[in-house]
């Protein structure tokens, strides 16, 4: 699948670098992106070879959920703007899926090495964790091209409020960046307090709402 396309404009939130037509666009500035490049999903992407991958040195005994996440978000936060997904000089190769393969590794629980946002969404499903509402800090947000379609992409939600917009960190062609969307106010952009509670996306020819294509969250950590 190659990559996605975004506006020749400067703005953030461009939902891209995993497979499809999607573009996205956002009404803040992106930070500047790192030099290099998102594309496809490598088939061994994951950390590099000939380095140690992170969770090798990581504890034995899994950390406690609320360190756990906050490592996770934390990593994923500290990767905005880069285009490159490497951690303590370990590379997860490309696409969406590495950003998350990253911060789940930080946090001392690794994801398959070669999982892709369709894997990622499939494990979710096998153990019973995937959901449609209620997004969290430390959830994988699953969205996909079009409305109802399949899953092709995946972040880590940073945050959430309590009207249920989520922030989401991405991986996309300009860098890592944060989307936000709403599932329960999915055909909205702005909510009535005038915050915006989802992104734009580009489909195609046609923009719709973040929420429109959000397929669910999982909470895998």
């Amino acid at each position: 699948m190659s990559p996605l396309r975004t506006l020749p404009v400067a703005l953030a939130g461009l939902l891209a670098a995993c497979a499809g037509p999607m573009r996205a666009a956002r009404d803040n500035p992106l930070p500047p992106p790192a030099q290099g490049r998102a594309g496809i999903r490598e088939p061994d992407a994951g950390p590099a070879r000939g380095v140690a991958p992170v969770h090798a040195r990581a504890a034995s005994r899994p950390l406690p959920r609320a360190l756990a996440v906050e490592r996770a978000v934390a990593t994923a936060a500290r990767l905005v703007g880069a285009r490159e997904i490497a951690v303590d000089g370990d590379g997860f190769g490309e696409g969406c899926a590495a950003l998350v393969r990253a911060a789940y590794a930080q946090a001392g629980a690794p994801l398959p090495a070669d999982a892709d946002p369709r894997a990622l969404h499939a494990l979710a499903r096998d153990r019973g964790v995937a959901r449609r509402w209620a997004p969290a800090a430390g959830d994988l947000a699953f969205l996909a091209d079009r409305p109802g379609g399949p899953v092709e992409h995946v972040g880590l939600v940073e945050s959430a409020t309590r009207d249920g917009t989520a922030v989401v960190l991405h991986l996309t062609e300009h860098g890592v960046a944060r989307i936000r969307v709403n599932l329960g106010k999915a055909w909205k952009v702005k909510g009535d307090d005038g915050r915006t509670v989802n992104d734009v996306l580009v489909v195609g020819g046609g923009r719709l709402p973040a929420g429109r294509l959000l397929v669910g969250y999982a909470r895998l950590l």
